[in-house]
């Protein structure tokens, strides 16, 4: 478990009293990047690593992500589009590149699937249950990019790879791929299906995380449990790195300014630290990162990539999908411009439909707010392909969020954002006498791949400066380290209570105490929390049931001592990101109108549990 407060205080003692302890790496940015690295240098039992995050960690892109654990059978089909390109079998006025460039781009999409069937395979084995495994079927329509044929063949290889990958575990399977040769026998399949349009179908499994936030902080969490006096490992969140440098004293190394961003009126605002390498993990924020230096380059290396997600359900859908398992099952539409995944999910005693949507052009980082025709384009692919029971409108829906990815820029982003290949890149980059690492493009699927490359590069630098050979990486067969009920309170359980109050209050306390919960917001709406509080009303409409978001309110007040100034600044955090995304949907009023009432003093209570990151 991480204490941000404890870790600072031990920071600014050890600038006074061990000026020469020098990291081998200070990661920026307590995402998946990030928590990948940490993770993988912490699993070598001989490396000391230090991870920042000026917010909560996976607090922002980690958070936001359509959950999917996958290489991407649309990697696979811009992988032979992009070959197509290159030798002139195929014209695409949006992708004006070389035959080069054409064959570099498909032979990365191939190795991110190839690869990334791989990490699917070893997190569904190591996440403790975080990441498990979902059918999905993809749906052939008139318009899709490519025939129904050369879809199944194209599935057909992609499970091939996962079938390679489990041979090579000696955990043998055998292809679960089905063809669906026309809509009739999609219909068998799913009752609930009614779309003239649909041509055909195909069936295939792929990874989910229950969770992507938790599966962040679960590696972060080992990571640091990894550590030792002598190699430690160390995050704190609410810490910003706000300048480096590299300087040559006693061999060199990079100095680093650290600011706190949380209240603690006895310890000093900054303190600075020393690491061989720096890594950058800072994900879109990553050029604002590598400028914090005297010697800024001004370049800029990614352009944006928005995705956006709606939450909804009724108590016909959480029903329906409760009493039948054939409609526990992805619909992915294969449109012919953005990919949209509608999934079903089971969280917190909750069933739902998950409506995701890819790649749109964006500018800022700082400002991701959903746009009306998102959500109109959300529910009209989902709404096309079911029955008008099954349908959703925007009174259905409880939560809505976007999520922000950097591509790497090349060709200063003239191509469209949906044609940039999505394999991960690390660029290598000498800052004085150092080397500074930018992760770009890091999916929530490869995080331990890209940190494990990264780590490698890390011990050859630190080899090369000082002489000190790091151990090898062991997370390719490492399960994460499980803390105390984090069974019993997993947001998948098939038995978790609904609306019991004392079943929440000790699942708020597990989060503060296990799962760095330290701001209201963050654990309502980036770990699920606002799922809890999902009810339906007397026509079976979805609805939400504020005393039970005064209950979490209340109950993490409790524990990490907020007074009801602090108490109701969390609560307009909350509303404030809640109900800007809401806009264009019913619930948002029922959040916007409410008002939490102040705990009288009498009912107050001594913490009990020490605040963790901040």
């Amino acid at each position: 478990m991480t204490d941000v407060v404890r870790w600072f205080r031990e920071l600014a003692a050890e600038q006074d009293e061990d000026p020469g302890l020098v990291h081998d790496t200070l990661i920026i940015g307590g995402g998946a990047a990030g928590a990948g690295v940490l993770r993988d240098l912490a699993s070598r039992g001989d490396a000391s690593a230090l991870l920042v995050d000026r917010g909560p960690f996976g607090g922002e892109t980690s958070s936001k992500t359509g959950k999917a654990v996958h290489p991407g059978i649309r990697y696979l089909r811009m992988a032979f589009h992009r070959g197509l390109l290159a030798f002139r079998l195929r014209d695409d006025p949006k992708i004006r590149q070389t035959f080069a460039q054409n064959l570099r781009g498909a032979w990365l999409d191939l190795q991110l699937v190839w690869y990334g069937t791989r990490e699917r395979k070893l997190l569904i084995e190591t996440a403790g249950g975080t990441v498990e495994e979902i059918p999905n079927i993809v749906f052939v329509l008139p318009d899709s990019p490519e025939k129904k044929w050369a879809v199944f063949f194209g599935i057909s290889l992609y499970d091939l790879f996962t079938t390679l990958w489990a041979w090579c575990g000696l955990s043998p399977r055998f292809s679960r791929v089905r063809l669906f040769r026309d809509r009739e026998a999609l219909r068998r399949e799913l009752p609930h299906l009614d779309s003239d349009d649909v041509l055909g179908g195909i069936l295939y499994w792929d990874g989910r995380a229950n969770n992507d936030k938790i599966l962040v902080l679960k590696a972060i969490r080992d990571a640091c449990l990894r550590g030792s006096e002598t190699f430690p490992v160390r995050a704190l969140s609410h810490v910003e790195a706000v300048r480096y440098e590299w300087v040559e004293d006693g061999g060199g190394h990079f100095l680093v300014t650290l600011a706190r961003r949380f209240e603690a009126d006895d310890l000093p605002e900054t303190v600075t630290v020393k690491a061989h390498t720096l890594t950058n993990a800072a994900g879109p924020w990553i050029d604002e990162a590598r400028n914090r230096t005297p010697r800024p380059d001004g370049r800029t290396s990614v352009v944006y990539s928005r995705g956006s997600h709606l939450e909804a359900t009724n108590e016909r859908i959480h029903r329906r999908l409760s009493e039948d398992p054939r409609l526990q099952v992805g619909l992915v539409p294969l449109n012919a411009e953005r990919q949209h995944y509608l999934r079903p999910f089971h969280q917190h005693g909750l069933w739902y439909v998950q409506c995701t949507t890819t790649d749109r052009a964006h500018t800022d980082p700082d400002l991701v707010v959903p746009e009306e025709d998102e959500i109109e384009e959300l529910l009209h692919s989902y709404n096309a392909l079911v029955g008008e029971e099954w349908r959703i409108g925007r009174e259905d829906v409880f939560n809505v969020f976007c999520g922000i990815r950097p591509l790497a820029a090349d060709d200063g982003g003239k191509i469209a954002v949906q044609d940039i290949s999505r394999m991960f890149r690390v660029n290598e980059r000498p800052c004085g006498g150092g080397t500074v690492y930018d992760m770009v493009n890091v999916k929530l699927t490869e995080f331990r791949w890209a940190g494990r490359e990264v780590a490698g590069r890390i011990a050859r630098e630190v080899r090369r400066k000082t002489g000190r050979r790091l151990g090898p990486s062991t997370t390719r067969r490492l399960p994460f380290l499980p803390v105390r009920d984090e069974e019993r309170f997993a947001v998948h359980r098939a038995d978790a209570p609904r609306r019991d109050p004392d079943f929440l209050r000790e699942k708020v306390r597990h989060h503060v105490r296990h799962q760095m919960a330290s701001s209201y917001a963050d654990y309502l709406l980036n770990t699920g929390g606002i799922r809890d509080a999902v009810v339906f009303d007397a026509t079976g409409r979805c609805d939400v049931d504020t005393d039970v978001l005064d209950l979490v309110l209340d109950e993490m007040a409790a524990l990490l001592g907020w007074d009801d100034t602090r108490r109701r600044a969390e609560w307009d955090a909350f509303a404030e990101v809640y109900c800007r995304n809401m806009t264009f949907t019913e619930l948002g009023d029922r959040v916007r109108k409410h008002d939490p009432a102040p705990v009288p003093p009498s009912a107050g209570r001594t913490p009990h549990v020490r605040p963790h990151s901040a």
